[in-house]
């Protein structure tokens, strides 16, 4: 066998290379931050530059990629106030036909195309809990705002009367499409009765929403001390060109949608895995908002409205979202102190998951039908009064996203609770059980002891018939002898 003349260990340059491997693991080891792939090979004092250099970047892009639709927001609003000309009404683009038709029919196509037909199907005998659902967002929420606002406008608060009636507006509009579907289901929740009510919530909206507006319209208009500049919104609604301009642009393309998804559920998957359905329509969402802030600024619709006001809304907003979150987790979930809860209370409560998807489902309110149910109704009047109807439920739908995305994490820590004391729960009842049948096994066996004496009695008196049975009746004549 050849011998290993030179070893690696025996050359000064390997000694050389050892001395700096251990130099750079104690920098390393100093700097515990670092990773081994930020390590650069061209010299031990570039890496953390480089790797300081590289967080940064991942990091805004991150927060970029996350919240993608405010910033998109922002930015158009941005354009819209310093190029107005190009989404307004009669514009560059002529939004008129390209976005408030075309963007809103676009959006439903692709909302029919996610919905997933066996999922709706499984979910949709569940009556109890779409009620429920239905009844909070296009009941009792609206009622309630339109009280609220009905005692401000009594009040005589100082407050521009058109955002005001634009809350009551906002308050009155089905739950959203997509987002309170992407949230139920990024907390845990129960997305398959989000999916079922999103859709029967925007197909009810179609026929109550416009209902709800009328009926709060005049009262309203009564109320207010701005007389003057309310009442051009108060035309008549022909409910004839709501629902014809409402089915063809939202109801017919959600069931064109919908039917393309049941022929090729497999193909339809796959596209919107790879297209992003949801980021597409929010996209189209966001040319909405940018065509009806572009009318807003064409006729000075905001000359009228003070930031304070405007932050009043917001405040209102913000308020009523939370207080309506409370609502539906009061009537899901029915919070009852102590251990021992009544049997009523089991059998009405819904479980963590559903009351979640109760939340996001009866809270948020939608802009993809809002926008096009305002465009609808006030067609007949300026653009400076639409933009200023639609502020309130552009500025709800932001703050029910940033409030959403914030309570997704508590939300899906809650559920883990739940599960967690469910498999506590279970694993008591279980030992009960054990506890209970090894108590009726012992008396068992104990009554089979007593059972036994008198036979072992009447073996001992050699009180035995010829099959070896014991003679009871024997051994008792005998005993009474």
């Amino acid at each position: 066998m050849p011998t290993r003349s030179s070893t690696p260990s025996s050359s000064p340059s390997f000694i050389l290379k050892l001395f700096k491997l251990v130099l750079n693991e104690s920098r390393l080891r100093s700097r515990p931050s670092f990773k081994p792939s930020q390590i650069v090979l061209v010299g031990p004092e570039k890496a953390p530059a480089r790797a300081s250099n590289s967080k940064h970047p991942s990091t805004i892009c991150h927060i970029i990629a996350r919240y993608w639709f405010l910033f998109g927001l922002a930015f158009f609003i941005a354009f819209a106030a310093l190029f107005p000309d190009v989404a307004r009404y009669g514009g560059y683009l002529h939004a008129e036909w390209t976005i408030k038709y075309g963007a809103v029919v676009f959006i439903f196509l692709l909302a029919g195309m996610s919905l997933q037909t066996q999922t709706l199907t499984d979910s949709v005998l569940r009556i109890r809990l779409h009620l429920l659902i239905q009844s909070i967002s296009l009941v009792v929420i609206p009622f309630t705002v339109f009280g609220l606002v009905l005692l401000l406008f009594k009040l005589h608060v100082n407050m521009n009367s058109l955002l005001l009636l634009g809350i009551v507006i906002a308050a009155s509009t089905p739950t959203t499409v997509s987002s309170n579907v992407v949230m139920t289901k990024t907390a845990g929740g129960n997305d398959a009765t989000a999916l079922m009510n999103a859709a029967l919530g925007n197909l009810l909206g179609i026929f109550v929403s416009p209902a709800l507006v009328s009926h709060f319209q005049q009262p309203l208009i009564d109320a207010t001390p701005e007389s003057d500049s309310v009442s051009k919104v108060g035309s008549q609604v022909n409910y004839g060109d709501v629902f014809l301009q409402l089915g063809l642009t939202v109801l017919l393309p959600l069931a064109v949608g919908q039917i393309i998804q049941w022929r090729s559920p497999d193909a339809i998957a796959a596209l919107k895995k790879r297209l992003r359905f949801s980021d597409m329509s929010s996209f189209a969402l966001l040319t909405l908002v940018w065509s009806v802030f572009s009318n807003a600024v064409h006729t000075h619709a905001f000359s009228a409205v003070s930031f304070s006001d405007v932050l009043l809304v917001a405040i209102i907003n913000a308020v009523l979202y939370l207080f309506f979150c409370g609502i539906c987790i009061l009537f899901a979930y029915i919070p009852f102190p102590g251990d021992h809860i009544p049997a009523f209370v089991h059998k009405l409560r819904y479980s963590r998951k559903d009351t979640v998807a109760v939340m996001y489902c009866g809270a948020t309110k939608t802009v993809a039908m809002g926008v096009p149910l305002i465009n609808v109704l006030y067609e007949s009047n300026d653009a400076g009064s639409v933009g200023v109807l639609m502020t309130p439920l552009l500025l709800y739908h932001i703050e029910q996203l940033i409030f959403g995305n914030i309570q997704v994490d508590f939300l899906r820590a809650w559920i883990k609770d739940g599960e967690e004391v469910e498999q506590e729960t279970e694993e008591k009842m279980r030992k009960t059980k054990q506890a209970e049948v090894a108590k009726q096994q012992h008396e068992e066996d104990a009554v089979k002891g007593l059972a036994v004496q008198p036979a072992n009695k009447a073996l001992n008196g050699n009180a035995v018939t010829e099959n070896g049975h014991v003679a009871i009746d024997f051994y008792f004549a005998n005993d009474k002898k």
